[in-house]
């Protein structure tokens, strides 16, 4: 027997300081939990949490029982050593192309969290979990999902309590639709819709449309992929892609883009989707029931929606049509992201999204200069409200009502993210009295937001990359430096000759003029 215990609660009910708190009380309620006789499993998605269990009916109600006992009373005595291997296994993850439209479409907040690194791990402490653990384990917020009878005797302690409610997922406010530069060799179109049997087809044409034009056409691709990932309760954000040669860059964006218009103005190839449709109906009819339809059922009374089984699942794709697909394909183009090699050539039907969106607000407080000045030029400015770096490429700004989270340093450095994902980063090396900034952000900045990491290696902290030698230069090459030094020589040879300043001031004037010719004629032969 199988038994999956689910909860709703997921990552996107998370903030990006607690990101990570679910992940480490999944794992403890299962320390020690597993065995050969019964193997066990946890997991974390988007909108929900699971443990699942395998093996003999008391085994697993036995299992059952002492999980929901721990979830109601939880004991926090492995919370450093679960901690510890959650840094290690975070270690190892990096986000992928879905992650990575997730962050772009919805910033440092809900369905965007999945590309970040758990800073929960950070700050968790036992109160905390508790409280969270109270709320999210409870019985009116829990399903579970057996591939057989209920064993006899079983029991779920769960404390009492209500069902999470589904956030709806928010957007970044930002032009669509739009591009930016993903991982190398790869493109990726992704779009939200309503949930719909007609949204996963849509998702199969679109990576079969790639796979023909980039594989079995121009040789330029190999492998493509679609998801489908429920982002709320009512909405899902399809993703298409596939990997290509540097050959495929010139054209690559323009050939996707024509690949998703086809679908939005004609639809898929009729029979191309009666084939597509009949392979789902005969995984629904055939696949064992045990397998999926248990979870999907958990799923769905989770949610609130009706339980449907095979039959209703059946008629709802036989009944998707051409039209159904099309008009998906014109949800995703008014909501698309394309992500893609960053050497590809753009296209002008996109808006690409390579900074934060321009503010008209005004920064004001304490304004720093870098420690590289005068060679670097950039101006750092911390208030009570916000904190803005101005440099020659364009301003960055975080206003502290707009932050999702402060990263801490411990030699000072931070990460000031905003829920859209844009950053201030400030390193106090970076800028004169740079503490001070920071001295001023700490204060404004409320403590829950605030993520203390640990120390970074001495290699690891970024320092000004201006050498004094490098200022030295810099300034010797400026004219005005050298009239500043002629002219002191000058008056002091003066006063030690006892030369009057009326004899001297003819000799500095043609001493001044000869040399700032002489260095301006230079630094242009150089550029």
């Amino acid at each position: 027997m199988r038994a999956s215990l689910w909860f709703r609660v997921g990552m996107a009910d998370a903030s990006l300081p607690t990101h990570g708190w679910l992940h480490l009380l999944e794992h403890l309620a299962l320390h020690g939990r597993d065995s050969i006789r019964a193997p066990v499993n946890g997991s974390v998605s988007m909108l929900h949490t699971t443990l699942d269990v395998e093996g003999e009916p008391d085994d697993v109600a036995g299992f059952l029982q002492q999980t929901c006992r721990w979830l109601s009373t939880p004991n926090f005595a492995d919370l450093e050593h679960e901690r510890r291997v959650l840094r290690a296994e975070s270690a190892t993850r990096h986000a992928g192309p879905i992650a990575l439209h997730l962050l772009w479409r919805y910033g440092a907040q809900g369905p965007g969290l999945a590309a970040y690194d758990e800073y929960g791990l950070y700050t968790a402490d036992p109160y905390h979990l508790q409280s969270l653990a109270a709320q999210a384990f409870a019985r009116g917020n829990a399903v579970l999902a057996l591939t057989g009878p209920p064993p006899a005797g079983l029991r779920l302690p769960l404390a009492d309590g209500s069902r999470w409610p589904v956030k709806p997922a928010m957007p970044c406010d930002q032009p669509l639709p739009a591009g930016f530069a993903g991982p190398t060799g790869s493109v990726a179109l992704s779009g939200v819709m309503s949930r719909s049997y007609a949204g996963p087809s849509l998702t199969r044409a679109l990576r079969r449309g790639l796979e023909r034009g980039f594989r079995h056409g121009a040789g330029v691709g190999y492998s493509g992929w679609s998801s489908y990932e429920l982002v709320d309760a009512e909405n899902a954000m399809l993703t298409a892609g596939i990997d290509i040669l540097p050959e495929a860059r010139p054209t690559v964006v323009a050939q996707s883009l024509a690949v998703l218009r086809r679908l939005r103005d004609r639809g898929p190839d009729p029979a191309d989707l009666r084939d597509d449709l009949d392979q789902e109906i005969r995984r629904i009819k055939t696949e064992p029931a045990e397998n999926w339809m248990p979870y999907l059922a958990a799923r769905d009374v989770l949610f609130g929606r009706p339980v449907q089984d095979r039959d209703q699942l059946a008629a709802e794709a036989d009944a998707t049509t051409v039209h159904d697909v099309a008009q998906a394909a014109r949800a995703m183009w008014s909501s698309l992201l394309l992500s893609v090699d960053p050497d590809a050539t753009t296209d002008p039907q996109l808006t690409w999204l390579a900074g934060p969106p321009r503010t008209t607000s005004v920064t004001t407080g304490q304004r720093f200069k870098p420690a590289g000045w005068p060679v670097t030029k950039a101006e750092l400015t911390v208030g009570r409200k916000a904190a803005q770096i101005e440099t020659p490429s364009g301003v960055t700004s975080a206003s502290y009502d707009e932050l999702a989270a402060v990263v801490a340093y411990p030699d000072g450095g931070r990460q000031l993210i905003r829920r859209d994902g844009y950053q201030v980063q400030i390193e106090p090396a970076h800028w004169r009295n740079g503490h001070q900034a920071v001295a001023v952000v700490d204060a404004a900045v409320p403590p829950d937001l605030c993520v203390t990491m640990p120390a970074r290696e001495p290699d690891e902290i970024p320092r000004s990359p201006v050498t004094w030698q490098r200022k030295a230069a810099y300034l010797l090459k400026k004219p005005e430096l050298w009239v500043a030094i002629i002219l002191i020589i000058v008056v002091v040879l003066g006063v030690v000759s006892g030369i009057s300043p009326s004899d001297l001031a003819p000799r500095g004037a043609v001493a001044v003029i000869v040399v700032g010719t002489i260095v301006a004629f230079r630094n242009a032969v150089k550029k």
